[in-house]
């Protein structure tokens, strides 16, 4: 059976994922598929859904759990994720195995049912959490960080608001959305390439849909809070450094990558003005935000 493939691309990052069965990695929404590619793959991962791999995942090679949804494991040099939810009861329902460097992999995913599905779409192997899980694996090898974040671009200025849930990230989005193009309300990546900080659109938002997988130039980072008039606060140093760290996507299985993160975050508001923003959430917040100097 020849097999299917589909590439896309993430903040300069390019994945294939193949599979001997249809699989549409966007399915769920049409504007997601502005990140399909037609790049080279830096990333190759093949989806299988013929059993669960004869691999043993013993207490001793676990290296991180987040609270029982998912588990990272060493064994053997490579990278595996367990991926569990009580719906299916206490056995992994989809594995990951990557290389040392998270390059090549297999997901398996566990068949819950004994009929005929080999004609219908694969569901896709790289559902939450795992696409955002390996994203910052990746992120942590020295090439970024993924932050709780909202990025528009107005065409002139690439502004990064921060802020972890309900301090107004889709809010944000929702006031920008005509005059600006909206890369993401919840997940942004940000990498310094060509000698400054980039910001990029995730194909991974929160309640505002529209996403975008351009990537441009940092210029302001806002972190955000309701208030009662718009106002804003240049934040240097240790202080902007801390707050920017707080709302970012740590890599806590990694000490190389915590290492990597802590280094690019006082890099990044060393080189990029920072403010604190308290906004009343109307339109005039974009006006007095393109007057904040």
């Amino acid at each position: 059976m020849k097999a299917e493939c589909t590439t896309f691309e993430v903040a300069s990052i390019v994945f294939a994922i193949s599979s001997d069965r249809p699989v549409d990695i966007f399915q769920e929404e049409n504007a997601r598929r502005d990140f399909i590619s037609s790049g080279v793959p830096d990333i190759t991962i093949h989806t299988r859904c013929d059993g669960m791999p004869g691999v043993s995942l013993p207490e001793r090679d676990r290296v991180f759990d987040s609270d029982g949804v998912w588990s990272l494991y060493r064994v053997d040099g490579q990278n595996v994720f367990a991926l569990i939810s009580p719906s299916f009861g206490s056995l992994p329902y989809r594995i990951a195995a990557f290389d040392g460097d998270f390059q090549r992999g297999e997901i398996y995913t566990r068949s819950f049912e004994s009929r005929d599905v080999s004609d219908e779409l694969l569901s896709n192997p790289l559902a939450f959490p795992l696409s955002e899980v390996l994203m910052v694996c990746l992120l942590a090898q020295g090439r970024g960080i993924m932050v709780h974040a909202c990025g528009v671009d107005d065409g002139a200025h690439g502004y990064l608001f921060a802020g972890n849930s309900t301090h107004g990230k889709t809010t944000m989005a929702r006031l920008w959305k005509d005059r600006a193009i909206i890369l993401n309300d919840d997940r942004i990546v940000l990498r310094r390439q060509e000698g400054r900080f980039w910001m990029y659109g995730t194909p991974w938002h929160g309640e505002y849909t529209g996403v975008s997988s351009r990537g441009v130039p940092l210029e302001k980072v806002f972190f955000l809070s309701h208030a009662e008039t718009n106002n804003a606060s240049r934040k240097e140093g240790v202080d902007a450094a801390s707050m920017l760290l707080a709302r970012c996507f740590l890599p806590l299985w990694a000490e190389e990558g915590i290492r990597f993160t802590l280094d690019l975050c006082a890099q990044l508001v060393s080189e990029v003005p920072c403010y604190t923003l308290g906004f009343v959430p109307d339109e005039g917040i974009v006006d007095f935000l393109q007057g904040v100097r």
